[in-house]
């Protein structure tokens, strides 16, 4: 069986189907879940990764990989709004806004909380009617609505909702209230915990998922696609490999390209898929400690990033002793004006702005480094449901086997991806 992609949905399949060959198409494996490190600075260059899931035999997987190559740790996550670090989820860091802030955003919760109710809203048929729909006024303006159009690049209003469930914290309304009055609650408790490689950044875990891999080829891109009698024919640059079975990780639309004879609708639809880029910048820092956060949410015209995670808070193995480390990530449109920014501007303008918003001071910066991944995030725009369903129909008819986060084009976290791959392996079985 051929399984195109090494990424971390190939290559645990790859880990649970004996008798199968991952076909990567980069030199080495691990797609987003890749890190690399330099000068003695170890980053993640799909962005800053962290281990945590609901399901316990996914996280089981995990920890089982990793072995005593683990590092323990409690989510101390804030957002920046107003000069003030506030408690993550926002509605949960509603008593650390101003008395005005506060009052809006609780009286349009409830609000917007009795008004679905009373059905009294009409049912929102995109993202941007549903922040206001479920989260009011105040909280919909101050933080959502800008954080969300900041990492997506595209307007709420051109968003569907086929994305919302499990990514966006749902709090019943007596937290909102709690955290209005200043009573300390929680949002998103399954992320509360979570893991993180010591040594080797997220890269150890699909490292060590390789190696449990019948077979990985790396530097075998995908050319072509065709089928004769019962067997997948994979043309490669150099090569051509037959399998019984094909399953495909890689972004459907590069998968549309690989194949013959498909309809133009197909194509179109391929064609219109969203995604973003994403670059990554690693800051080096003289000094042992910058914040004691993991991550923070930077929302609105607080620079061109909109999260910064603070590595060396997850493993004091990501930077030489005595320095730390801090990542950048800002999303962007292939070819569009931030893409087309050179690596010394972007750097530059990311120093700037951290040093400006006191997270660090650019004297202190010793070493940085950039990588732009693309695609890094799909979007979902009201025309995903048609677009998807017409392209997925079709893989179906050609008997390929599609999973993952861009082989299914779903916004995947890393866990959701190690269970779509266990989930095939026990069908393909």
């Amino acid at each position: 069986m051929g399984i195109l992609g090494g990424g971390l949905t190939g290559l645990t399949l790859g880990s649970l189907l004996p008798e199968s060959e991952v076909l990567e198409r980069d030199e080495v494996v691990g797609g987003l879940c890749r890190s690399r490190t330099t000068n003695g600075f170890t980053y993640d260059i799909g962005g800053s990764h962290v281990l945590f899931s609901r399901n316990k035999s996914t996280m089981r997987y995990m920890e089982e990989a990793l072995g005593n190559n683990i590092e323990r740790r409690v989510r101390n996550t804030k957002i920046f709004f107003k000069g003030k670090y506030l408690k993550y989820p926002f509605e949960n860091g509603l008593s650390d806004l101003s008395p005005e802030d506060n009052f809006e955003c609780l009286t349009g919760y409830i609000q917007s909380y009795y008004a679905r109710h009373m059905n009294e809203s009409p049912r929102p048929q995109n993202f941007e009617e549903w922040m206001y729909y479920r989260f009011g006024k105040g909280i919909t303006e101050k933080y959502l609505l800008p954080y969300n159009e900041k990492i997506w690049k595209i307007r709420a209003r051109e968003m569907s909702l086929k994305w919302i469930e499990g990514r966006i914290p749902d709090p019943p309304i007596e937290d909102v209230i709690k955290s209005s009055l200043g009573i300390r609650t929680e949002g998103y408790v399954h992320q509360l915990n979570f893991l993180y490689p010591r040594t080797g950044g997220i890269q150890a875990l699909t490292d060590k998922i390789a190696e449990k891999c019948s077979s990985v080829r790396t530097n075998c891109e995908v050319k072509r696609i065709s089928k004769e009698r019962n067997e997948f024919l994979v043309q490669l640059s150099e090569s051509e490999m037959s399998y019984s079975k094909l399953v495909s990780t890689i972004p459907l639309p590069s998968l549309i390209k690989c194949l013959d004879n498909v309809p133009e609708e197909v194509e179109r639809a391929a064609g219109e898929l969203k995604y973003n880029s994403l670059i990554s910048i690693i800051l080096g820092m003289s000094v042992p400690k910058t914040k004691d956060y993991s991550w923070v949410y930077f929302p609105g015209e607080t620079g061109l990033f909109h999260r910064v995670s603070f590595p060396s808070n997850y493993s004091p193995e990501v930077a030489p002793e005595g320095n730390c480390s801090v990542l950048a990530e800002i999303t962007c449109h292939q070819g569009d004006r931030i893409w087309n920014m050179s690596d010394a501007e972007l750097v530059e303008d990311t120093v700037k702005g951290l040093d400006e918003l006191e997270v660090i001071r650019k004297d202190d910066v010793v070493f940085s480094d950039l990588t732009r991944m693309t695609p890094a995030y799909v979007i979902y725009d009201v025309e995903y449901d048609r677009n998807i369903k017409i392209v997925k129909d079709f893989i179906r008819q050609q008997g390929i086997e599609i999973c993952g986060r861009f082989g299914e084009f779903e916004y995947l976290n890393m866990d959701a991806c190690i269970e779509r791959a266990m989930s095939l392996a026990d069908d393909i079985k």
